[in-house]
């Protein structure tokens, strides 16, 4: 009787895990969706909304593992962050729809000693093929029909204001000079974007590759500049802007050493890989595009405050956006921190329409920074606002040896910890030779951008960061990838 009790209880504990197993299973979500392993996805699916459904009741823990199937690539990624960001960047980044990869889903469950592990794998289709192609592709012993897409590239409209001066010439690169101009003009950039396109890269013509022309198949384009009426560009930026889900909008000012064209392609670049849900705008002021033009910059980047200032309120209250970011890059630094601080201070109504600051490398004074303008921005806004710094940036070096003193985004002699403002340090990030556009040419920075852009998380809910302690203050450090 003994031995049928013992027998007994060893069945039902039996029966017990392989139900316990059974009952590990997930489900991939994209739009309300359930995509099941006979299913494709493409470029098209809205990954934003991708989600990893299962009943957490099942397991004490559980990891996951996404993994390109053909590369070996793979990347361990919490649930949670996984559904509030977008894995399309890292597909996009290693070309795993043109490559037609397959992406497989490994979830473990863990339940005291025991570990279960279920695995998904859903193929991946190149969106500007045709549907027999990517077929064929997937199930190579077919025949191949179809063909490439004619378009090789897209065109993103992107919107503009300068006070540098107008030149009468057939050259879209050149139509706006180093000089100041006599009016603040309004209008829209026509810039293609290649298929070809990899996150964080402006590609332009090398001499090297011997290109010695652009070609829109394969580098970063303006096709068209038109100069509009003031109230013409803001009633066509506010029709725009309401067809976007949240009414948003971001505003870029950029640094030293850039013409109007770089302005207009970084800005479509950073656009295009934040796959950003709204309108872009820049600014351009008068900076001479060239490394010995840092001293005119400096002075140029002090007249135009008072232009961006005003502009700033335009675009605030005539553009119909309810989600405003504003973006700016090195010495641009200086002439949004001014500017935004003398438009909430005259006009503290206005600070409703912003949604987020962020400064990226910044090369203004830290002493100067820490003392007067961090604290009034803070008390003043009232918004949150991201510091992006690095103690790789080359570009902010030189500017403390010009200037005797270290520079706001410069972290090497100590890191930027104000009150009430995200300090985000990029350090070991961005190997290119200056280090200085670390904040548009790194995927692991753009994907932290998009993820605040995206989901409003602070620092302390995005994946890619590390938080870190010192001196009883914290700051958040980039994990490498």
């Amino acid at each position: 009787m003994r031995k049928f009790w013992i027998t007994f209880i060893l069945l039902i504990t039996i029966v017990a895990v392989f139900h316990a197993q059974d009952n590990k299973d997930f489900k991939i979500v994209i739009e309300n969706r359930i995509i099941s392993s006979s299913d494709c996805l493409s470029e098209n699916d809205n990954f934003r909304t991708l989600k990893i459904q299962f009943d957490r009741s099942t397991a004490d823990s559980v990891s996951l593992v996404l993994r390109l199937m053909n590369q070996k690539n793979e990347m361990n990624i919490s649930i949670d962050v996984l559904n509030s960001s977008d894995v399309k960047f890292w597909l996009l980044e290693h070309q795993a729809f043109q490559r037609n990869e397959s992406i497989s889903f490994e979830l473990t469950f863990i339940n005291g000693n025991v570990k279960s592990v279920v695995q998904k794998e859903i193929c991946l289709l190149d969106s500007n093929i045709s549907q027999s192609e990517n077929y064929n592709m997937v199930n190579p012993p077919r025949k191949t029909r179809g063909s490439y897409s004619d378009k090789s590239y897209i065109i993103i409209p992107i919107n503009f204001a300068t006070d540098r001066n107008f030149i009468a010439t057939n050259s879209v690169n050149e139509q706006f000079g180093p000089l100041r101009g006599n009016e603040l003009r309004y209008g829209v950039c026509k810039v293609s974007i290649p298929k070809v396109h990899e996150i964080g890269e402006i590609e332009r013509p090398s001499f090297w590759r011997f290109e010695f022309s652009e070609d829109p198949k394969k580098h970063i384009v303006i096709q068209e500049n038109k100069v509009l009426p003031k109230e013409f560009f803001f009633n066509q930026l506010k029709e725009r802007i309401n067809k976007s889900k949240k009414k948003s909008s971001f505003l870029f000012i950029h640094g030293y050493n850039v013409s109007f064209a770089d302005a207009a392609r970084r800005t479509a670049q950073i656009s295009y890989d934040l796959k950003f849900d709204g309108e872009p705008v820049f600014y351009s002021w008068p900076s001479k595009a060239e490394v010995t033009g840092y001293m005119a910059d400096e002075v140029n980047i002090q007249w135009a405050q008072s232009n961006i200032k005003n502009f700033i309120v335009d675009y605030l209250t005539k553009s119909g956006a309810e989600e405003v970011f504003l973006v700016a890059h090195s010495m641009g630094n200086r002439g949004l921190t001014r500017a935004i601080i003398d438009v909430i201070t005259e006009y503290p109504e206005l600070k409703s329409k912003i949604k987020e600051i962020i400064l990226a490398a910044p090369d203004i004074d830290a002493d100067v920074f820490k003392r007067d303008i961090a604290p009034k921005m803070v008390s003043l806004i009232q918004k949150p606002i991201t510091l992006y710094v690095s103690s790789d940036d080359l570009a902010l070096d030189a500017s403390k040896k010009i200037h005797g003193y270290p520079r706001a985004g410069d972290s090497s002699e100590g890191l930027m910890l104000v009150k009430g403002i995200e300090t985000i340090d990029a350090s070991g990030i961005d190997t290119s030779f200056l280090s200085h556009s670390y904040f548009a040419d790194t995927s692991s920075i753009i994907q932290d951008i998009f993820n605040l852009i995206e989901t409003g998380y602070r620092a302390s809910k995005r994946g890619r960061l590390k938080l870190m302690e010192l001196r009883d203050n914290i700051y958040w450090r980039v994990v490498k990838e």
